[in-house]
């Protein structure tokens, strides 16, 4: 069951803001749903990414829900992690298998090397993201 499926009309809960569409602010459910806001609510003037409010769920639709900002919005609080959290991962022999995997698969037609080439990708930048999270770069 989603998490969409989930939530009831009438519902609070606590929206961290995000940018959106031509510069409007919006929300995301953890699934990656997308919370809208009432437009014709006080606080929608207020909003701006990086923010958290409490609001209402006024609409459930299957692609997102409005919500109805019931108080003012607060700048979120920003999480530092301590290292450790950040465990250093030997994943050079994953990366190894993954570029021959690419290589092997890449005279062929079709997308048998798309799923290892993201995989590549997503290895990298979280690497790369462990070493901003430790400044070493």
């Amino acid at each position: 069951m989603s998490e969409l499926q989930q939530l009831r009309l009438g519902e609070k809960l606590t929206v961290r803001t995000l940018p959106g569409r031509d510069g409007n602010t919006i929300g995301r459910l953890q699934d990656g749903c997308i919370i809208l806001f009432d437009q014709d609510n006080p606080y929608v003037s207020m909003l701006a990414p990086g923010q958290s409010v409490e609001c209402q769920i006024i609409v459930i639709s299957e692609k997102y829900i409005i919500v109805k900002p019931l108080s003012e919005p607060e700048s979120a609080a920003i999480v530092h992690y301590p290292e450790e959290d950040f465990p250093e991962v030997d994943v050079d022999d994953i990366v190894k298998d993954l570029e021959k995997m690419v290589k092997k698969l890449s005279g062929k037609s079709g997308n048998a090397k798309v799923i290892p080439q993201a995989l590549l990708h997503v290895i990298r930048l979280e690497q790369l993201i462990i070493k901003i999270l430790r400044r070493r770069i």
